[in-house]
């Protein structure tokens, strides 16, 4: 992947985290509290339009698309060299790769979980309240799917070094192979004239 395209993707996969993540704050600053409800006589609760279940699941959509792109882009995580330095680099980047997807999986869960409860209209008995999403859950998903988003990109990083130096070195070592053969060869057409001349 050329400099051009590590750009592109570093800005896209970028991008969307930051708009996931300012989708998930959104759906957190617009979601229903309690003062919002309005509680009748009968009991009956009356809740309040609020676009904070749209915003949920439209982050939790982006947040899978940024982890989508960014295991496309590192590939599988079992790429194996012989170089100490290469396996350090490899060691960060499955590090990275496995918190980047538990990080991605646990920001999902927790917008979907609170879009689908912030359509939940019902009054509590035990309570005596209406019901309402507990605060901070959108805004937990949106911090989970920012950090998975980093991780992601730490990852894709690592992933790309290793498979730059692969590049460099293989070359490096069939032009030594290419080279002993060369001088066996040579020696092996220098004993018979030796021979000769003898």
């Amino acid at each position: 992947m050329g400099k051009v395209n590590v750009m592109v993707y570093v800005v896209v996969v970028g991008f969307l985290g930051l708009v996931a993540t300012a989708l998930a704050f959104a759906a957190e600053a617009t979601k229903i509290k309690a003062s919002d409800i309005n509680l009748t006589k009968f009991g009956n609760c009356e809740y309040p339009r609020t676009p904070a279940n749209i915003l949920g699941y439209a982050a939790a959509l982006l947040t899978l698309i940024v982890q989508i792109t960014i295991c496309g882009i590192a590939r599988c995580p079992c790429y194996q060299r012989n170089d100490s330095n290469a396996q350090s680099f490899q060691l960060g980047a499955i590090n990275c790769y496995i918190l980047s997807c538990v990080g991605s999986i646990i920001g999902i869960s927790l917008l979907l979980s609170a879009a689908n409860l912030s359509t939940r209209q019902e009054f509590l008995p035990s309570t005596g309240l209406c019901y309402t999403v507990r605060p901070g859950i959108f805004a937990a998903g949106g911090v989970m799917a920012l950090l998975a988003c980093i991780l992601g990109l730490c990852s894709s990083y690592y992933f790309s070094v290793i498979r730059h130096s692969a590049t460099r070195t293989v070359p490096y070592q069939d032009d030594i192979a290419m080279a002993n053969s060369q001088f066996d060869a040579a020696s092996t057409y220098s004993k018979p004239k030796q021979q000769q001349y003898v």
